[in-house]
């Protein structure tokens, strides 16, 4: 039992070295916790910039599964085509009693993960945090602390665990049109500056704005045939969000083509053109762009 009062350490194994794993990881240890952060190649030091400060966080890394047993909770922010990868991870890592948290980008990632572990609890995430990674297990924040969960037993746990960082955890009760509205966060800008290879900045022309415009109508014409609760309000709503960004800032997409990393585009826009072709719905703008993205992978 979690108290506001009486905090318990608890277990915690973040699945995922990059910018999200890393950022966390360092959450989970703010919250008091003891922290495993899991990766594919090891290093030696987490360490955390933002615009006021930078610290080292004293986590433990590890690259071997092997080396680690059951935790109480494990993060996984992996990005979304290498959740099967994980499971050597979550084979030692996960019980009966396990809540395992899914922290990608896209939807429905709660159903892939239980082709991978068949065993504990499984909490979906949406995280709306600014991150990028400089170097192995040296990554900048740049804005955002929030991360929402649905509102039910296993959300307010992870809230509660999360309780003295500086992650703001949010309950939502319509969590499918929550994840459809972070699905729009991605939509246009990932895309966009991961096949233009520019920043936020670019979000800033005109005929760009209207690209985005076309892409986030198809998506949400998509996402209300799959029972989400969104609108034109929700554009107007990204589109506003793109422009607080920074000139200078990125996507996780176009952070990801920089470092040749692979894209996880098939889970962004090939899940809108998957779904509108599942519901009858036309996406001529996210196919083009899918398109353009698979051919740069």
């Amino acid at each position: 039992m979690y108290s506001e009062l009486e905090p318990v350490p608890q277990r915690v194994a973040v699945i995922g070295g990059g910018a999200v794993g890393c950022y966390m990881a360092m959450q989970a240890y703010q919250a008091g916790h003891q922290v495993h952060l899991c990766v594919r190649t090891p290093f030696n030091r987490l360490i955390i910039d933002s615009a006021e400060t930078s610290h080292e966080t004293p986590v433990t890394i590890t690259a071997d599964p092997q080396t680690v047993n059951v935790v109480d909770w494990v993060l996984i922010t992996t990005k979304a085509q290498d959740t099967r990868s994980t499971k050597p991870w979550l084979d030692n890592l996960v019980d009966a009693d396990t809540v395992a948290v899914v922290l990608q980008n896209g939807i429905n990632h709660e159903e892939q993960l239980r082709h991978v572990v068949d065993r504990g609890f499984i909490l979906p995430g949406l995280v709306y945090v600014a991150v990028e990674r400089l170097s192995p297990g040296h990554i900048v924040h740049r804005s955002g602390n929030r991360i929402i969960v649905p509102d039910g037993e296993q959300g307010a746990r992870f809230r509660d665990l999360l309780r003295g960082s500086t992650a703001h955890v949010v309950l939502d009760p319509d969590f499918l049109t929550a994840a459809w509205k972070k699905l729009l966060s991605n939509l246009a800008a990932n895309p966009i500056t991961a096949i233009t290879l520019q920043r936020m900045g670019i979000m800033q022309r005109a005929d760009i704005g209207e690209l985005a415009q076309r892409l986030l109508d198809e998506g949400v014409r998509v996402g209300q045939a799959a029972g989400a609760h969104i609108g034109q309000e929700d554009i107007d709503e990204t589109l506003a969000l793109y422009n607080q960004f920074t000139p200078d800032g990125g996507t996780s997409m176009l952070y990801d083509r920089l470092a040749g990393r692979p894209l996880e585009h098939e889970y962004i826009t090939g899940a809108v053109v998957r779904a509108g072709q599942h519901y009858g719905i036309p996406t001529p703008f996210n196919q083009t762009l899918l398109t353009l993205l698979r051919a740069l992978s």
